[in-house]
């Protein structure tokens, strides 16, 4: 081999080698990459070092029941709230609403956007269901006995101050605005905290969906 194709041999696997790191490089910058946990937290997503188990419950739907089951197989969002709230829980739900419209279709049907009542008193199972699917028609709106929905605001840290048999039916309820995500595992996985932005909310929930 002369010396004229050694040179041209070094040229071109040197370009080679050029082109395979710049092409690595491009892709580890340009390829999508989960949130990090400080990420994450920055954006107003709070994810758990480790996935807690809910404890059973039973709910009620229009048509059947919710149960502990229903949060197997997919990502849920969950907001507890009520119907006749006048401001907090309706912008909440815009942004819920907001924040699927941002996402993909194939995201999307990955993940199921669920409110429960905290007013069972006044919140028929066919009442919050329709107010929910008034915001986006595949929402969902489940309600049931107030001392198992209490349970399950404890399981997942979103406290609320019952109010029952009530002497009057225009009372207001103090409950949290955060929004518990449940991995389809039926685990609580993370919560959102209040306020919620749909850009960033749609951010997270992309990026847990196609990396967990």
């Amino acid at each position: 081999m002369n010396s004229s194709s050694s040179i041209k041999i070094t040229v071109i696997s040197c370009l080679l080698f050029i082109s395979l790191v710049a092409g690595l490089f491009v892709y580890t910058t340009i390829a999508p990459k989960e949130l990090t946990v400080s990420e994450y937290k920055d954006i107003g997503f709070y994810k758990l070092v480790r996935a807690r188990q809910i404890n059973d419950f039973e709910l009620s739907l229009e048509e059947g029941q919710y149960t502990k089951t229903n949060l197997s197989g997919a990502w849920d969002v969950l907001f507890l709230g009520f119907a006749s709230c006048p401001d907090m829980c309706p912008m909440t739900m815009k942004k819920m609403a907001m924040a699927k419209a941002k996402l993909t279709e194939e995201i999307a049907s990955e993940i199921n956007f669920v409110m429960i009542s905290v007013d069972p008193d006044r919140d028929t199972p066919k009442k919050i269901l329709k107010y929910a699917k008034a915001f986006d028609k595949s929402f969902i709106g489940v309600s049931g006995a107030i001392d198992v929905t209490y349970k399950i605001a404890t399981d997942l840290t979103l406290p609320f101050v019952p109010v029952v048999d009530s002497e009057t039916k225009n009372y207001d309820m103090d409950h949290s605005m955060n929004l518990a995500v449940i991995d389809p595992s039926g685990n609580y996985f993370g919560f959102f905290k209040s306020p919620h932005d749909p850009e960033k909310m749609a951010q997270v929930l992309e990026s847990i969906v196609t990396f967990n």
